[in-house]
């Protein structure tokens, strides 16, 4: 006769209570959880019969699979859920269940997850800084657990699973990806965290939530590449949170300022509601890029901007403590790059404006680029704000060759000034990464400079030489010409750059590559594109149209420069409006002598004291100040 034990161990997996769970909500059942997994032995499954079971430390998995009797919903439908609630409380992100050894494959359904904190949106400067939140980084949020974490090569399948009351409810954290999640609702203080984007995650059904996001992605360099959601999505709640998608700095503040871009979403979403978002469906980086994303519909709708004393409305709004009313739901999805292919349609509905006071339109991107147009119907367009188009005729020739008399000096022998303390001051540059720099003259580069740079720059330029270190990408920083920064401008008026390069090392590619970008006040960069070029020698990057929210302007920095071989820059330049012929200093400027000539010749110059305009003149080969 067989063995009862075993015949229930072949239908269901290896049952906690065997080995002491208690299930009441009280007693300690994280020896009996870690029993029961040894003796799953990556072989068997694990049964979780219904009750409350208190676990009080990480659960390694050991087995094929969870299973309990269902999550649980409310009184009357009490189902198997575990109690998280760990004896360390200062390590961020410590699992209640870790899936990384006999994770392939293997099924997890019909249990829940519930921790002991109980996040809100109403509440959320109590786990998000201020200060940390408005520079984007990871470093706002207070530490807290995770329910589940996927790590190293598992690929687990997840079935009718619910979290609450933890920081994270699915962390991603694998080297494989290829997660699944059927009929799941994901809840904490964030609902899924892809930490480290290894790629092809699929959600159908069920919903992402949390007190401040669904989903956050960050800016961890993995595979070579950083950052970034590639997901699909079925028939999926997103929503009921300030922020559906969230994009956050979690690769430090400095790895983030280095890196040219980051990934932003990738994949397909049908019938995915994006309801009651309390600040914004989705909001990337600036410098995030987001490609080969199709769209079908937002199902949108706005939270109400502010809280009421009515607990029982729908009420996600940021808190007037982490952002002023009249700064709330400016735009309903904010995006950095936007590259084709991107289809975003409005079967579903498309994106509105917020009738709070802040609010200015349906979406904002930072730059749309691509080979071809991509359908945008989805995001509203004639509310859609886009701050620079940037088409292949753009990028190569055409605007380059519109603009290019302007630069000679021939053309305009009165230059605009320069925004950047001079540049041929050595000790006003700064390098990173283990980089050296001197100055040196076009006699001692490798390549002549060419007729080009004469004409810009004049025959004799000088010229910063970049030394690196052998194994780092250096880069080069220079201040704006400012008292004290940031430097005080125009917000909203066009600025210029440009800047002449020689690289003698390639590095690892045949190609040569350069960041040259403007970093304003909260992380605003603009000219935030890296451009390459395969054909050796010196070469004229330029940058246009482009303009700061605040107008606050701090530096400008040149990026992606080779890890060997010296590196050769020269006529470093940003103005406003279009560019002009080249000047070192912050005023107007010109190389030759200026004569005037005919009755009435002088300077004017306005006294700064009292206002008076005053002409200097010579008559008799005398001096004269006359007063106009």
């Amino acid at each position: 006769m067989a063995n009862p034990m075993d015949e229930e161990m072949r239908a269901l997996g290896i049952n906690v209570k065997w080995y002491g769970a208690v299930g009441d909500g009280k007693a300690d059942d994280t020896a009996a959880f870690q029993a029961a997994m040894a003796a799953c032995g990556k072989r068997h499954r694990l049964y979780i019969p219904s009750g409350d079971y208190r676990i009080r430390q990480t659960i390694e998995n050991q087995s094929r699979g969870i299973v309990g009797e269902a999550p649980y919903v409310d009184s009357g439908q009490q189902g198997s859920r575990i109690l998280w609630d760990p004896l360390d409380t200062s390590s961020d992100l410590l699992p209640c269940l870790r899936i990384q050894d006999a994770g392939v494959k293997a099924v997890f359904e019909n249990f829940s997850i519930f921790g002991m904190v109980g996040y809100n949106s109403r509440n959320l400067s109590t786990w998000v800084d201020k200060s940390l939140f408005e520079q984007s980084s990871y470093e706002m949020f207070a530490a807290g657990s995770a329910a589940i974490e996927v790590a190293g090569g598992a690929t687990p399948i997840f079935r009718n699973i619910q979290t609450a009351r933890v920081k994270t409810g699915l962390l991603l954290n694998s080297t494989k990806g290829h997660v699944t999640s059927y009929d799941c609702s994901w809840g904490g203080l964030i609902g899924v965290y892809c930490r480290i984007n290894s790629g092809d995650y699929f959600f159908q059904g069920g919903g992402i939530s949390g007190a401040f996001c669904g989903v956050l992605l960050g800016t961890i360099l993995h595979a070579g590449h950083r950052g970034g959601f590639p997901a699909d999505m079925h028939r999926v709640h997103l929503g009921f949170a300030p922020y559906a998608i969230y994009q956050c700095i979690d690769s430090g503040m400095d790895d983030y300022r280095q890196a040219a871009s980051v990934n932003g979403l990738n994949g397909i979403y049908t019938t995915v509601q994006f309801e009651q978002c309390g600040e914004a469906a989705i909001k990337l980086l600036s410098k995030s890029n987001t490609s080969s994303l199709r769209m079908f519909g937002f199902g949108f709708s706005w939270s109400v901007p502010s809280y009421s004393d009515d607990p029982t409305r729908w009420q996600y709004a940021l808190p007037d403590s982490l952002m002023r009313l009249e700064e709330k739901q400016q735009y309903a999805a904010w995006f950095g790059t936007l590259t084709y292919p991107v289809t975003i349609h409005n079967d579903l509905g498309a994106l509105r404006l917020s009738t709070a006071p802040g609010g200015k339109g349906t979406a904002y991107i930072e730059v749309l680029t691509g080979e071809r147009e991509s359908d945008l119907t989805g995001l509203n367009l004639p509310q859609t704000v886009i701050r620079r188009k940037w088409t292949p005729l753009y990028r190569t020739s055409d605007l380059h060759e519109r603009m290019r008399e302007r630069e000679h000096r021939t053309g305009m022998p009165v230059s605009a000034p320069n925004l950047l303390r001079n540049p041929e001051v050595l000790s006003n540059w700064t390098v990173t990464n283990g980089g050296t720099i001197s100055l040196v003259s076009p006699q001692q580069v490798p390549v002549p400079i060419s007729n080009e740079m004469k004409q810009v720059l004049g025959r004799n330029p000088v010229i910063l030489k970049v030394t690196p270190d052998g194994s780092r990408s250096p880069g080069v920083m220079i201040d704006f010409q400012a008292p004290s920064l940031p430097y005080e401008g125009d917000a909203g008026r066009n600025l210029a750059m440009q800047y002449f390069i020689l690289e003698t090392s390639t590095g690892s590619s045949s190609l040569y590559r350069s960041l040259g970008r403007v970093t304003a006040q909260n992380w605003e960069y603009i000219f935030n594109d890296t451009i390459t070029w395969r054909e050796p020698g010196w070469k004229h990057l330029r940058g246009r149209e482009m303009s700061s929210r605040t107008g606050r302007l701090y530096n400008f920095s040149i990026a992606g420069i080779p890890e060997t071989g010296d590196t050769y820059i020269a006529g470093v330049m940003v103005n406003w409006d279009q560019i002009g012929s080249y000047s070192p200093v912050p005023h107007s400027y010109m190389t030759d002598s200026l004569e005037i000539r005919g009755p009435g010749n002088g300077v004017i110059l306005t006294d700064e004291a009292t206002g008076e305009r005053y002409r200097i003149a010579i008559r008799n080969g005398n001096v004269q100040l006359i007063r106009t």
